[in-house]
């Protein structure tokens, strides 16, 4: 027999990869992942012995049964004292009380010596009664565990004093010992929450929407529920590595025209037949300001493609796409893309991958490399493969017959349809009509609709669908799961976005010092740029609200007065006027009313199709509305050789100009000695009693400093001049 790859030989013998793997392993058989070749015949003897083994270990533990059941010669008095004495063991070493059975004829028997029971003829063995009572153990001293209270994040003075079984006197006391005045109605950050429980000695634990959003989505389902789920992969890299051409060319579409600048601006979500196998694809933007979003795509798959140009080698966005899936624990597939280009190094890439520690196959490691061209369709094929074996190794599975949840990919305001969600379903099988909650939405399923647009009436495991139906836009990486009626869904998204404002409350309450105060006066104040962000999709907001969280915003704070998904509308532009602020709209544009009051307001209104764009005139901006810098211009020296008295002008210094020029209008500083006396400005610049407009270098001059007469000897007059530049953001 010759040598074939592992998980074709498991797929010949009827057992998994993983099963194969370990046999080979146990048999001494040196062997890395289920794509490495092996001897069939040595797979086949390996697999054998396990069922041998398997086998004789059963036998061992039916005679290990039989032991524990008792040895078929040992009479029952025996066996019953025995058990007897192991339940008063066990009584004796656990629990507080314990089961004491008194006898009213054991003193009798004490006094008697032992003889053997004699049963009395005609009479069944009946037992005499036997009186039961419980008989108190001492316990030995327990210390006491004082029990965690859980306190929702952004709870009022109130509901902190409810839960931690003070008054709220008390409460509002402690605040006041900590610098804070709080009514009984203000929502407590967590840190004042954290030193209030310090300070009454009782142990708390903030609680955050968002963890117990991911406590509901991990759930445990038996094994004999579970049924197979086809693979979620993820598509990742730098930008313009071609990830977008790669399924391009894989679903055989044309996505990458439709994007603006080639560069895909939210996460797609396909699904694609190779064989009888269906793969789930998620593509991601590659910009670095769509970092979330990349995150959000590796969180919910199973195999992360990480995309790397063959010509260009890895980059910033490659080593963070890597990054993200080592984070969410998934499998790494490699696709070395371009390799049909002159400049084409795909050994390089392994190289510096190497050196990330994503060995390749060929070189000994465990990381599965395969070389495609997107333009060519050069090993496609190959892909699809090594993503359906590395996915066959990790045996996913997920429950059907349960209540659907999953994880919102996408979501939009679109103008026909209303408030539209992309949904990757993770468990259970959703339905048109179920009742839906997503965070602090709602929705009952109106119409779902695949990756091509084709209406349908339920959805599977690993099936992303479009969905119809929620009262607002949801955001972008919630989980959302079914509900038993649209009323319970309702009421638990209203008590989920109650409780998101107190939480955002809650981290907005800054209570400000009068040192504070005085800090902020003395520097000037700090100066801020308002704006309304409105984009087409929710995962373009989060990606714009991470950048603008890191620009510095030292001496230039952004406040964003409002955001949110759809086309911009006339309340956007009033909100604009009423701050003195900015409009800016990504990929959406605004209505006829709202550009009218924008004309009307004078409120000025930024389109943009591509991110960084943006994000480079947003900085623009705040360089604008920095305080210049003001920088020293030496412009020239003169000495002092001669000291004139003049009834008006006061004294007049005869000068040679040693250096530069001194211009009329220059400031100048008197030097005496090396230091600094005095600071003024030219009142009068002559040479032979003629106004001149400057004097260079090499001539005498007569000079008069504004405001100072005791000019002596000697002096330098140093001419300078004070430029103001413009300042970059650091």
């Amino acid at each position: 027999m010759g040598k074939k790859r592992v998980y074709e030989i498991a797929k010949k013998e009827g057992v998994t990869s993983t099963a194969l793997l370990e046999a080979l392993r146990a048999a001494g058989v040196e062997v890395k992942a289920a794509a490495s070749t092996v001897d069939e015949s040595l797979a086949k003897k390996a697999l054998g012995s396990v069922s041998k083994n398997g086998a004789s270990s059963d036998v061992k533990d039916r005679g290990a049964e039989n032991d524990g059941k008792g040895k078929p010669g040992q009479s029952k008095e025996k066996q019953s004292a025995k058990s007897e004495d192991t339940g008063k063991a066990g009584t004796a070493s656990t629990g507080k009380r314990r089961r004491v059975v008194i006898d009213a004829q054991a003193s009798r028997r004490q006094r008697e010596p032992l003889r053997p029971p004699v049963q009395r003829k005609g009479r069944k063995g009946r037992k005499r009664a036997q009186r039961v009572v419980e008989e108190e153990v001492e316990e030995a001293p327990v210390e006491r565990v004082e029990e965690t209270v859980r306190i929702n994040s952004g709870s009022t003075v109130k509901d902190v004093a409810a839960k931690l079984d003070v008054s709220v006197a008390e409460i509002i006391k402690e605040l006041m010992n900590l610098g804070e005045m709080a009514s009984i109605t203000q929502s407590l950050t967590d840190e004042a929450m954290g030193q209030l429980a310090e300070k009454l000695e009782k142990s708390i634990e903030v609680v955050h929407v968002s963890d117990e959003t991911e406590l509901e989505a991990v759930v445990e389902d038996s094994e004999e529920d579970l049924s197979d789920r086809p693979p979620v992969v993820v598509v990742m890299g730098h930008v313009d590595h071609g990830k977008t051409s790669l399924l391009d060319a894989i679903r055989e579409t044309e996505v990458v025209e439709q994007e603006a600048g080639g560069i895909t601006q939210h996460i797609g979500a396909y699904q694609v037949h190779h064989g009888d196998k269906l793969v789930t694809f998620l593509d991601t933007p590659g910009h670095e300001a769509f970092t979330a979003m990349r995150a959000r795509g590796a969180k919910v798959t199973d195999v992360a493609v990480v995309v790397v140009a063959a010509d260009d080698g890895v980059k910033p966005q490659t080593v963070e796409a890597i990054d993200h899936a080592n984070a969410a624990g998934v499998p790494i597939l490699i696709a070395v893309n371009k390799i049909d280009k002159e400049a084409a190094a795909p050994d390089k890439v392994r190289t510096e991958l190497a050196s990330m520690g994503l060995n390749p196959e060929d070189w000994g490691g465990d990381t599965v490399y395969c070389d495609v061209s997107a333009k060519t369709k050069q090993g496609i094929d190959n892909l699809l493969e090594m993503i359906i074996l590395v996915s066959e190794i990790q045996e996913l599975k997920a429950n059907v017959d349960v209540p659907a949840s999953g994880t919102v990919i996408e979501s939009r305001l679109d103008p026909g349809r209303g408030a539209v969600a992309t949904m990757l379903i993770q468990r259970g099988k959703l339905h048109v009509g179920d009742a839906l909650i997503v965070g602090a939405n709602w929705a009952k399923v109106r119409a779902m609709h695949s990756f091509t647009g084709q209406r349908i009436e339920s959805a599977e495991p690993s099936t992303p669908v479009e969905i119809l139906g929620f009262n607002s836009v949801p955001s972008a990486g919630d989980h959302g799961h079914v509900v038993e009626s649209e009323r319970e869904a309702r009421l638990r998204a209203e008590e989920v976005e109650y409780r998101i404002k107190a939480e955002r409350i809650g981290r907005q309450a800054q209570h400000v010092s009068l040192e504070d105060l005085f800090e902020r006066a003395k520097a000037g104040g700090i100066k801020q740029l308002n704006l309304v962000l409105k984009t087409d999709v929710a995962g373009s907001l989060e990606a714009l609200e991470d950048e603008l969280a890191k620009t510095p915003q030292d001496e230039i704070e952004i406040n964003t007065v409002h955001k949110a998904v759809g086309a911009i509308n006339e309340s956007d532009v009033m909100l604009a006027a009423a701050s003195e602020g900015v409009v800016l709209a990504f990929n959406v544009r605004p209505t006829t009313e709202a550009r009218a009051a924008a004309e009307r307001e004078g409120v000025e209104i930024r389109t943009y199709t591509v991110i960084y764009k943006l994000v480079d005139e947003l900085k623009a901006a705040m360089e604008g509305l920095l305080e210049p810098e003001e920088v020293e211009e030496d412009l020239g020296v003169a000495e002092v050789r001669e000291v004139f008295q003049s009834s008006r002008l006061g004294a007049i210094a005869g000068c040679y100009v040693t250096d530069g020029k001194i211009p009329r209008n220059a400031r100048v500083r008197v030097v005496r000695d090396g230091s600094i006396v005095y600071e003024s400005r030219l009142a009068s610049l002559k040479r032979f009693k003629e106004d001149v407009r400057e004097v260079d270098s090499g001539f005498e001059c007569g000079i008069v400093v504004e405001k100072f007469s005791d000019v002596k000897k000697g002096d330098l007059l140093e001419a300078f001049d004070i430029k103001k530049i413009e300042r970059r953001l650091s």
